[in-house]
C-alpha cells in the first residue's frame, strides 16, 4: 500500500497532466464537494447554546406558540417599511 505522501504526489502528477478544462473542472468539483461534506460531518454537533435554543423552539411549537406563515410574511413586510 502507498503512503499518504506517495498518494498525494501521484494525485498532483495526475492533475498536472490534465489538459482538458472540462475534466479539470469535474475533478475540482468532486474534490471540493468531498472536502466540504467531510468538514460538515466533523462539525455537525450543536453548541450548548444552539441546543438550548432548539429545545425552547420545540417547547414553543408543542405549546402552540407559533405564527402562521402568512402572518409572518405580513409582519416582515411591515417591518421592512419602517
Amino acid at each position: 500500500m502507498k503512503t499518504p505522501e506517495e498518494m498525494k504526489r501521484e494525485l498532483h502528477e495526475y492533475i498536472d497532466r490534465i489538459d482538458d478544462e472540462k475534466t479539470l473542472l469535474m475533478v475540482h468539483e468532486e474534490v471540493s464537494s468531498y472536502l466540504k461534506d467531510d468538514t460538515i460531518k466533523e462539525n455537525d454537533e450543536l453548541t450548548e447554546e444552539q441546543e438550548k435554543q432548539l429545545v425552547e423552539a420545540i417547547r414553543q411549537a408543542d405549546a402552540g406558540e407559533t405564527m402562521p406563515w402568512e402572518d409572518l410574511k405580513a409582519s416582515l413586510e411591515e417591518w421592512r417599511k419602517k
